[in-house]
């Protein structure tokens, strides 16, 4: 707890800590004018372009906040526990990228019932669907928060971004649709949302007879996985490099 304390401090009155924020409220504001279409098109704007490029910022200045121009230089001296600096690196970023899926939740549902009462159209997303389909998207996602650090400490932003947000992200899109889309974890949250809310990876809604709930869990049980594994091992070359 000391140290997610001390991490989250280096972000006080800095972009990271507004990320959370403005990312849900700019997907809300981009789609209030398709009242019809509102909760669909935010949710899929959401998760496919907004959320993954929220959470790569995140993340990469997160990591470059003790990187930069320090190099570390601020933390070595300190008699503090590497692996520990660096999963409270993990445990911080974590919790805003869940911080900013859950203000979207909420803009999306209080938008959907203004436009129920104003236009008198029915929610397209069921609160329950709501629910379930953003804790999906942040358990889901949860493997990219150690691989974004560790990239930006090898790459740097700009290349992180391009590698996670350009390249994961589109080939996500493209495989979510295929056979083989459980192979790519970048695929995972496409391609479920096509189960829980119903919409396609390129924002055309579908009606989905059953619900694979086996499937489901066992893509988030991989996801929780991936992310202990990733952790542990960016973790381990953390405080081998920094040393």
């Amino acid at each position: 707890m000391n140290y997610l304390q001390s991490e989250n401090l280096k972000h006080r009155r800095t972009f990271t800590k507004k990320l959370p924020f403005l990312a849900p409220a700019i997907t809300a504001l981009m789609n209030l004018f398709a009242p019809l279409w509102f909760q669909l098109n935010s949710y899929n704007w959401w998760y496919i372009l907004i959320y993954p490029g929220c959470l790569t910022l995140i993340c990469a200045l997160t990591e470059q906040r003790d990187n930069g121009k320090l190099k570390y230089r601020a933390i070595l001296p300190l008699p503090v526990h590497l692996k520990k600096v660096w999963k409270a690196k993990i445990g911080v970023a974590g919790i805003y990228a869940a911080l900013g899926n859950l203000l979207f939740l909420a803009l999306n549902l209080l938008g959907g019932y203004a436009i129920l009462s104003i236009y008198k159209l029915p929610l397209t997303i069921s609160v329950l669907q709501a629910l379930s389909g953003t804790l999906c998207i942040i358990i889901l996602s949860l493997w990219e928060i150690p691989l974004c650090l560790w990239l930006s400490k090898k790459v740097g932003i700009f290349l992180t971004v391009v590698l996670n947000v350009g390249v994961g992200s589109i080939l996500g899109i493209l495989g979510a649709t295929t056979d083989l889309w459980f192979l790519y974890p970048y695929s995972w949250t496409p391609r479920l949302m096509i189960y829980i809310l119903g919409i396609l990876p390129n924002g055309e809604p579908v009606t989905i007879q059953t619900t694979p709930f086996l499937t489901i869990g066992l893509i988030l049980l991989l996801s929780i996985l991936l992310f202990v594994f990733l952790s542990l091992f960016t973790s381990k070359d953390f405080e081998k490099e920094v040393k």
